[in-house]
């Protein structure tokens, strides 16, 4: 398999207080980092980010990703383009919201080509560099979140309002992978009653597994016992509309505190298409349903 090197360049960009959105046009190496997927890996955030060109007027010109990184939150390094799937031969078409998840001494990145190709590539760091992981599609899934539970098992998410996957209408969907992180281990399966939109994401919290997607223009949630539940019991909204954006969100928790990673069009110069991350704490009543996000421009 063709080994992918590239060239990294590196951007400090320093905050006093943590700010919205986590990279500036003012500052060097500037991208418009879209869809952000947050993990915590060695005690440092990694923010895994499609990215939109300067002057798009479509999606179509997502060809590649980037990665932020930071120990507090306030500081971020800006990795730049770190994979560029279109550099392998069987990797074409749009590339829109990726994944990433470890497990035994290898990073993977998820990335989809051709908007529901899901092609995988990996690494030994989690900033690269990567290199093919598989030489075709390993599943057919819209925005793919992959997530490793505590007893090591991992599953992959998306929904199927672009593929033909399962019952009828668009759903948020589950399957197992197998202990090499590039195969199914069974079928797809339907986890949501309620139709939804796209950008999946699933987390788990005290025993508690969350699954969040966009409905429509706002992102709602679900809660379950299980990784794998029929169905998901549906809580309300998570996020209200992202302004001049189609939402997409992730979840973390870092040092004791939770965050809510997203995007938006309406800084940076920006536009629908030209999307930039952003973050805000979340928290959690009682009961582990989830006060609903507010947008700042200053975290707290």
């Amino acid at each position: 398999m063709k080994s992918m090197i590239l060239p990294l360049f590196l951007v400090v960009i320093c905050a006093l207080n943590a700010q919205n959105p986590i990279l500036n046009k003012e500052d060097a190496g500037f991208i418009y980092a879209a869809d952000p997927a947050a993990e915590v890996y060695n005690g440092k955030v990694y923010v895994y980010c499609s990215r939109d060109v300067e002057g798009a007027v479509s999606f179509s010109t997502m060809q590649d990703y980037a990665i932020l990184e930071s120990s507090d939150m306030k500081t971020w390094k800006n990795h730049g383009v770190v994979l560029k799937p279109r550099e392998y031969v069987w990797a074409h078409g749009q590339m829109n919201a990726p994944d990433v998840a470890y497990w035994e001494g290898w990073y993977y990145f998820y990335f989809p080509y051709d908007k529901t190709h899901i092609g995988v590539a990996k690494s030994r760091t989690p900033v690269g560099p990567w290199e093919e992981a598989v030489t075709k599609e390993i599943t057919t899934i819209f925005d793919p979140t992959v997530f490793v539970d505590d007893d090591g098992q991992a599953y992959i998410y998306g929904n199927d309002h672009k593929v033909n996957i399962g019952d009828p209408g668009a759903h948020i969907m589950g399957a197992k992978l197998k202990d090499n992180m590039i195969e199914l281990d069974g079928d797809w399966i339907r986890l949501s009653e309620e139709t939804v939109s796209e950008a999946v994401h699933v987390f788990k919290r005290n025993g508690i597994y969350y699954f969040s997607a966009r409905v429509g223009p706002v992102t709602k949630y679900w809660m379950a016992e299980t990784p794998l539940p029929k169905y998901a019991t549906l809580k309300g909204e998570l996020a209200p509309d992202a302004p001049k954006a189609p939402n997409h969100t992730s979840a973390i928790e870092f040092k004791g505190d939770w965050y809510l990673f997203y995007h938006r069009g309406d800084l940076n110069e920006g536009s629908f298409h030209r999307r930039s991350a952003c973050f805000e704490k979340m928290s959690f009543r009682e009961d582990g349903t989830i006060v609903p996000i507010e947008y700042t421009l200053e975290i707290e």
